[in-house]
């Protein structure tokens, strides 16, 4: 089969990139050429210059742009078009006119739901798509819940067991890891406030924030005021490598991201929660989010976001423990079988039109 695939970078650097990364990667079985918007600022037709991704700002011209390029780059007639960024439903809607064979797409949370609320083009797109896979049922309950029509079906996020991996022989440090940024809905406020709370009682406690951030920013000048007014221990890690990613999450004793959800902003799955885990570490999310199903009772926390008392006291209950938990691996899914269930689609789909 040979399937044409949209994603955001053909390396894994970011939620969407990761998650079409690790499906390319292990649908080995099949020809894929992947489009990717690496280079959207380029005007070049090649297949890492997709603009669906700014058509807030230019409209129509993207689809346009990213349709003709499809045309003149393709290497041979796809069997399969399938989106994993949810930009570019409306290029798949026309090229599977075109071609006479189905797409899908992924809607992994905040755009599946802003995207064909906000504009009938796209509403029109994920009617009409053959599947829209989401990454968590609460994705899909936030879907339903704003009207949105579309043939659904729940296929979750996974972890690739050989590189995120636990390291017996590192000794669990007091560490706290947060892989976000300083936007309100992922919750660092949330967590540093509950921090205070903690700081007389567990006074070692070094929070580590991973992912960019604006250092020239007011919000991280606000964020820097409330950290030394409280003389919390707080280092800004900023974007670093897989492998040292990996090593924090290894040694550190909870994984922390409490996000917040929002109209039309959310958090579709919570891939690092699993990420950490599979590392051996506990972890903590939000409930009414889409951490409900990347965190499991026997792996971690769900608490109410703003709920400080709640998590201060996971917190202090983590740290002051004498015997670390045991992490169930077998609740950890691989990408192996992710891609296993995106494959049974993909040809129950083709058996369809035969």
């Amino acid at each position: 089969m040979n399937i044409l695939f949209f994603t955001s970078s053909q390396i894994p650097k970011d939620g969407w990139s990761v998650v079409g990364y690790n499906i390319v990667k292990n649908l080995n079985r099949y020809n894929i050429e992947a489009f990717s918007s690496e280079e959207k600022k380029k005007m070049a037709f090649n297949k890492k210059s997709c603009k669906s991704e700014l058509f807030s700002k230019y409209k129509y011209f993207t689809f346009i742009f990213d349709f003709l390029n499809v045309l003149y780059c393709i290497k041979k007639r796809p069997d399969h078009i399938h989106c994993n960024v949810e930009h570019y439903a409306v290029v798949a809607m026309w090229l599977s006119r075109i071609y006479g064979i189905p797409y899908t797409i992924t809607a992994h949370g905040t755009y599946g739901v802003l995207l064909p609320k906000k504009f009938k083009i796209y509403r029109k797109a994920f009617k009409l798509a053959n599947k829209v896979i989401c990454v968590s049922n609460f994705t899909n309950k936030m879907m339903k819940n704003e009207k949105i029509t579309a043939n659904y079906t729940v296929i979750k996020n996974g972890v690739d067991k050989n590189i995120f991996v636990p390291d017996f022989s590192i000794r669990k440090e007091n560490i706290i890891t947060f892989v976000g940024n300083l936007k309100d809905r992922k919750g660092l406020d949330f967590l540093l406030q509950s921090m205070a709370a903690v700081s007389n009682i567990i006074p070692n406690i070094k929070v580590v924030v991973i992912g960019y951030i604006d250092t020239s920013s007011d919000k991280y000048k606000k964020v820097i005021n409330y950290i030394n007014k409280n003389k919390l221990n707080v280092y800004f890690a900023g974007i670093i490598s897989e492998a040292d990613l990996i090593k924090y999450y290894q040694k550190a004793k909870l994984n922390i991201l409490p996000s917040k959800t929002e109209p039309y902003y959310f958090e579709g799955y919570g891939l690092i929660h699993a990420e950490a885990n599979a590392c051996g570490t506990l972890t903590v999310g939000t409930k009414n989010s889409g951490n409900e199903d990347a965190i499991s009772k026997e792996n971690g926390f769900l608490i109410d976001f703003g709920d400080i008392p709640g998590l201060a006291n996971i917190i202090i209950d983590c740290f002051s423990a004498k015997i670390y938990p045991a992490i169930n691996f077998n609740k950890i899914v691989d990408w192996k079988n992710i891609a296993s269930d995106y494959e049974n689609l993909f040809n129950q789909l083709k058996h369809k039109l035969l």
